[in-house]
């Protein structure tokens, strides 16, 4: 089984890719990958509740990251140097995600057979 680890870095309404790799997420674990994501830098912001994308016409990205777990997406992460310089609490996440710091991040770069970041 492949393992493939998707990277969110991009706030959630700043263009059309944090959707495009969410829908390519989902592809990869309905066809059987091994799927984990990590939220880094300014894609942090993709884990906050009580967003409300439909003000600006576009589906709340938060509301289906809840799919996840419908898709044995069970490894969530995020880097918590990157809460941490935007002042979030990773108890207020809108997902259980798990804190990692750069080392851990590396060793899970290192475990992939593939790494997508749009």
């Amino acid at each position: 089984m492949k393992k493939t680890l998707f990277i969110q870095h991009r706030s959630p309404y700043s263009s059309e890719s944090p959707q495009e790799q969410l829908d390519a997420l989902l592809v990869c674990a309905t066809f059987g990958q091994k799927v984990s994501i990590l939220f880094q830098d300014d894609g942090v912001w993709q884990l906050l509740p009580e967003q409300k994308g439909t003000a600006i016409e576009k589906r709340t990205l938060a509301a289906q990251l809840q799919a996840l777990v419908l898709y044995d997406v069970n490894d969530i992460y995020v880097d918590a140097m990157s809460l941490k310089e935007r002042g979030l609490d990773g108890h207020t996440l809108a997902l259980p995600a798990t804190p990692v710091n750069a080392n851990t991040i590396k060793q899970l770069l290192c475990e992939q057979d593939m790494v997508l970041r749009f």
